[in-house]
Formats: C-alpha cells, structure tokens, sequence
C-alpha cells in the first residue's frame, strides 16, 4: 500500500507548493508577513485495520505566542521554527463521508480520512485536493492577519479550538505592535482565572518595552 508520506508527495504537495507552503514530512508550513506561522499536519492513527488512516490538523501559530509559550527557553527556541505547540487556534480538517474512515456505527470517527480497500487511494487524493483549495488554504492564509484571527476568536464562524481566551489572543495579537498607551488598555482585557497571569501581564510588558527601547 502507497505510504501517508508519498500519498501526500502526490496530492498533497502540489498544491500546497503552489500556495506557498514549504514542506518538511507529513507538515506543511506558511509564514505570514509579521512572522506568523500556519500550519498543516497530517497525522497517522495507529489502528489494526488494512487501511492507511489519518487525521488532517490545521495550526495557527503567532510569533508572540511562540515566545510566551517557550519564555522559559526563548534563547534557544527563538532559533526554532514555531511548532504546533505554541498554537493559538487549531482545527481538524474533516473527510467528507465518502473518503472518511468509520470504524462501526458506535463510534465513527468521521474526521479521519483513509484510502486503501473500500477507499480508491486516487480517489481521496482527490477529495482533499478539493477539500485543501476550497476551503483549508484559503482559511490559513486569511487567519495569519491579525485582525481577521481576532475577529475569528471572538466570534467564531466554524468550529476551532481555542488556545486562548479572548483577551489573551488579543494581547498576543497586538503586543508587538501596540503603543503604551493600548497595552494598558489591553492588559485590563486579560482574563485572571489563570495562575500565570500576573507572568503573562509582566512577559507582555517586558517584549513591548524591547521593542520600543
């Protein structure tokens, strides 16, 4: 049976190449202008089945949440692409049924995707080549705008999961850009219920006052 990693090369990588994502395994990679990254994984689930299985995972990843997440060991993870990790939202890219893999009418795991015997590998090289142009693409590059990312976070128009919450993302958003004046007004945004949130408040402070300094 073909590998995840040549099925990808094949249907995947083209297209991906074309929209200006660079590519390292099964992870695809866009870097927004302010240095933002968008992320694409493909992920093969470990099950006892003939079929190749998958999970497709989608990332966006913000310079300042990469260095809030990894503050502790900045000097040499500022060297390092960002990662998923660091993610501010992420979503599962869901098969469509008729590529999806289902292990039983109990429990389906509709957003896997698979190809091998019921499942024409050509086939769903097709639909996720539909699936990536129409839909995945277009929404990674619009969510490495900032506001649009903010503006999705606060009122959501798909489904996503949320790495932070709403004044969080917003300080992460625009603390590389904010004046003194609006981190104030941001730092009353940030929810308290955190225990690092006086950490937060003062990492925040302390990457705008090196920027400005």
């Amino acid at each position: 049976m073909t590998s995840l990693d040549a099925w990808t090369r094949r249907y995947v990588a083209p297209l991906a190449k074309a929209a200006g994502l660079s590519r390292k395994g099964l992870a695809y990679r866009l870097v927004g202008e302010k240095g933002d990254h968008a992320l694409l994984e493909f992920r093969t689930q470990r099950l006892t089945t003939p079929m190749t299985v998958f999970t497709v995972k989608a990332f966006i990843v913000p310079a300042a949440s990469w260095a809030w997440s990894y503050r502790m060991s900045w000097e040499s993870a500022k060297e390092k692409a960002p990662t998923s990790s660091a993610a501010i939202v992420e979503w599962t890219v869901a098969a469509p049924r008729h590529v999806a893999y289902e292990p039983d009418e109990v429990s389906p795991l509709n957003a896997d995707w698979a190809y091998g015997r019921r499942i024409d590998p050509d086939a769903a090289g097709q639909a996720m080549a539909e699936v990536l142009r129409e839909h995945t693409l277009p929404t990674l590059r619009r969510l490495l705008d900032r506001d649009e990312l903010l503006a999705e976070i606060c009122n959501p128009g798909f489904t996503f999961h949320r790495g932070r919450p709403p004044g969080w993302a917003r300080m992460i958003l625009r603390v590389d850009e904010a004046s003194p004046a609006e981190l104030e007004e941001l730092v009353g945004q940030v929810e308290t219920v955190s225990p690092v949130v006086d950490e937060f408040i003062a990492w925040a402070r302390t990457r705008a006052a090196e920027r400005n300094g």
